[in-house]
């Protein structure tokens, strides 16, 4: 746990001289910072130079350490950067959907990723790494375990979907079983358990059932397996070229033509920006926020989870981590209007986090209290151990029950829905520009 520690450190120091929130600091310093550790000793059973972990996020940091371990190359260096591999999957998007269940407030859901799914977006930024993919699906535990074993007994690392909710220290509900897909790199075997390269600044052990357990639960992607094989020669320059321009032809068009059902792409994209922005502050229709979430738990639950959609959970679609993979490929491509697009994207960044600050600054007590709860929850993940296992799924509960605690009154919400909705129709503009030059 030392190096989570000291890195969870360096993460305070910066909030402490910029005033920034947890997972903003936290962001700003992964982007510089490349983190090693000395596995071979301290976690018996990693697989021998396996000494990156972590990343700016899950899913693509393990793609990244997983690329740098077998060496793989590309045309643009050893391993290519994280950045680049979120480039690839695609980058940033936008969904936007409220959801209503029998004896549940309505949940609000924000996507801010050019997939809504992360197996779905790992998988296409594999499909365009020019690297062979061996992948294996099955419904028995015992088969995938047996390639599991198989692959880390060659002596190479395997990517897994797991499902968020099965995996301990994120201390979700159970309810959540089943509908968090979530993609790690399985890095060793210790004994009965396994190693798994997630988030942290250092390996997190399960044991073989856990691992068996949010494997399967997760029936889309049930024990999927993908071994990456280095490939005989570097992708060639012009080939390193199409797949990029592949990749931000695709990050612009699903702005416009997003890969859901039809009925549900006015909630996508360009559209599901302008709706979301009109919805915010519509008092007429019945979906509008001042009748949805007019006032107390309702208004909580909205606020509440746009704040950790945006700044918990968006750092696939993350805005300003896009940009470094356009400034990255800009001198490549001799594309100038890469960087202008870049440009635009850091200044959506600071846009979207204008609109998580605005719901953490909610005049009522229980909104604030829950956005500093959801910080709390990525902290936690930083330095994962028992007791902040124990810690985070008591915060999920005390959050839960913040609900019966919001006074935020409808005038009072209905002030702060106009703010936000000026803010998302800045978000609009400004990504609009942005696509635009990428279509170019």
């Amino acid at each position: 746990m030392t190096r989570q520690r000291d890195f969870k450190s360096l993460v305070r120091e910066r909030m402490a001289k910029t005033g920034e929130r947890y997972t903003t600091a936290r962001t700003h310093l992964l982007a510089r910072t490349i983190r090693h550790s000395q596995p071979a000793k301290a976690f018996p059973g990693v697989l021998s130079g396996y000494d990156t972990f972590g990343g700016q996020q899950p899913g693509t940091g393990a793609i990244h350490n997983v690329l740098r371990f077998l060496g793989i190359a590309s045309a643009l260096g050893a391993p290519p950067s994280e950045a680049m591999v979120n480039g690839l999957c695609g980058g940033p998007g936008f969904l936007y959907a409220v959801f209503e269940y029998k004896g549940w407030p309505p949940m609000l859901t924000l996507a801010l990723g050019n997939r809504s799914m992360p197996d779905v977006y790992a998988a296409q930024g594999l499909s365009r790494l020019g690297v062979r993919l061996v992948q294996h699906e099955t419904t028995s535990r015992t088969a995938a375990q047996k390639m599991l074993d198989q692959t880390l007994d060659a002596g190479t690392p395997a990517l897994c979907v797991t499902d968020a909710a099965s995996l301990p220290h994120y201390g979700l509900p159970k309810h959540f079983v089943g509908g968090a897909p979530h993609v790690v790199a399985v890095a060793g075997r210790d004994g009965d358990g396994y190693w798994i390269d997630d988030r942290q600044a250092e390996p997190l052990r399960v044991t073989g059932t856990q691992l068996a357990d949010a494997r399967a639960a997760y029936r889309k992607a049930r024990n999927r397996l993908v071994a990456i094989e280095k490939p005989q020669k570097t992708p060639s320059a012009a080939e390193t070229h199409a797949m990029i321009a592949e990749a931000i032809a695709d990050t612009a068009l699903r702005y416009v033509e997003p890969a859901v059902p039809k009925s549900f792409a006015v909630n996508c994209g360009f559209s599901g920006l302008a709706k979301w922005r009109d919805e915010l502050t519509d008092r007429k229709g019945k979906r509008g926020w001042p009748s949805m979430f007019a006032e107390g738990a309702r208004a909580y639950a909205a606020l509440h989870r746009a704040y950790e959609d945006i700044e918990c959970r968006s750092t696939a679609g993350g805005r300003a981590f896009y940009a470094d993979f356009l400034e990255e490929v800009a001198g490549l491509l001799g594309q100038d209007r890469l960087r202008r697009a870049a440009a635009e994207y850091r200044e959506a960044a600071t846009l979207w986090s204008r609109v998580a600050d605005t719901i953490a600054s909610c005049p009522d007590e229980a909104v604030r209290q829950a956005c500093d709860i959801a910080d709390r929850r990525v902290e936690l993940n930083d330095a994962v151990d028992k007791a902040t296992c124990a810690e985070a799924a008591g915060l999920w509960q005390q959050r839960q029950k913040l609900a019966e605690r919001c006074k935020l009154g409808r005038d009072a919400a209905v002030t702060l829905y106009e703010e936000m909705a000026s803010q998302v129709d800045g978000i609009l503009r400004t990504e609009t520009r942005a696509v635009e030059l990428l279509k170019r």
